[in-house]
């Protein structure tokens, strides 16, 4: 089964837009120069409609733009260093469509090669708002916390404790570290006690070494063309990984190993369960059976191995807001701690109870 063009340009278009919220004129262009030409040039029309999987949940848009720029790196195109900021040029969105789409067309066999690569940005700006939902939950329980994150990627996030993070007058974290996020709180006051983390645990269908170079590139290549900060963090976050002692990342599904790692919880720990940007790729049968895998063990903890479910996803009514939302148990009671933007930024802390 393949897809249809409308269904391509359909994905494509709301990729677009998100796009053009997050301020990237470049990956607008590139886009809108891609659409323009499904339909019309056999070759790329054939390669992203052969592509059989739902072009928003799959994100086939993010795929096809860092597949080529992974391929544009590797041999050291010209084009990506000039046009794009995060490799130190500077945005032409004249000059670089008519670049990346003249590329693209040279190099349709090795972008398909690439183009399966599922999208990981492991996005380490998400690191403020979930480090302080971290802080919520240890807070509230009064206990160290073991640490399991679904769709972990390279575990940048697993780290969020070695990292500097301020929001207005408060902080935490430690100061001399590499990764400092600044600027991302707009509203709120956060609690600050960074707890003692025991443990640290991730998994993800296809888990990246921090320590192999050319896996670092599928991160970077992932970057959007103008985001020279998210470049910057992500950067210092490699730094401190590969300095870091190796993080467990597991290769396997989300329900399966969060079944298998809720199942032992150890007293005097709160066990945090947590994801960022990972439900939009689940379908609507796999969304509701895992939140049925997470609640299941909730219902069935005590006050001595509380667990908390920390969740930091698009809103169902705009995608382009993110809603920090917490889970705890044994009380069952559900939060939304936070609202930001889909990279952690202009987080409003706002802590409420959601209605049962």
């Amino acid at each position: 089964m393949t897809l249809t063009v409308g269904q391509v340009l359909a994905g494509w278009a709301w990729q677009r837009e998100i796009c053009r919220q997050a301020g990237s004129v470049g990956y607008v262009g590139v886009i809108t120069g891609v659409m323009d030409q499904l339909g019309r040039d056999p070759g790329l029309t054939e390669l992203l409609t052969s592509d059989v999987q739902d072009p928003v949940q799959s994100a086939q848009c993010l795929r096809l733009l860092g597949a080529v720029n992974r391929v544009a790196l590797a041999e050291n195109a010209s084009w990506i260093t000039v046009y794009y900021p995060v490799f130190g040029g500077r945005c032409d969105v004249d000059r670089l469509v008519p670049a990346f789409l003249a590329f693209l067309q040279d190099r349709l066999p090795a972008v398909r090669r690439e183009l399966s690569a599922g999208v990981q940005t492991n996005e380490v700006g998400r690191a403020a708002p979930l480090s302080a939902a971290i802080n919520y939950v240890a807070e509230a329980t009064g206990m160290p916390v073991r640490l399991l994150e679904v769709g972990a990627s390279a575990g940048l996030n697993l780290l969020v404790d070695r990292y500097f993070v301020a929001a207005g007058e408060r902080s935490w974290g430690p100061a001399s570290s590499a990764l400092r996020l600044t600027g991302q709180f707009k509203e709120g006051d956060p609690p600050t006690g960074a707890p003692e983390v025991v443990e640290r645990r991730g998994c993800d269908l296809n888990p990246i070494d921090v320590r192999d170079p050319r896996r670092m590139d599928l991160l970077r290549s992932f970057v959007w063309p103008e985001h020279v900060e998210r470049m910057t963090r992500l950067n210092a976050a490699l730094e401190i990984a590969r300095s870091a002692p190796a993080v467990p990342i597991d290769a396997d599904d989300a329900c399966s190993w969060a079944s298998r790692q809720l199942a032992t919880r150890p007293a005097g720990q709160a066990t945090v369960l947590y994801h960022s940007m990972v439900l939009t790729y689940f379908d609507d049968a796999e969304r509701a059976k895992f939140a049925d895998v997470v609640r299941a063990h909730g219902a069935g903890t005590s006050a001595d191995r509380p667990l908390a479910w920390i969740s930091m996803e698009p809103s169902e009514d705009d995608s382009a807001v993110v809603e920090v939302r917490c889970e705890l148990w044994p009380d069952g009671r559900r939060l939304l701690l936070a609202r930001c933007t889909p990279h952690g930024g202009e987080v409003r802390w706002a802590p409420a109870e959601i209605p049962a």
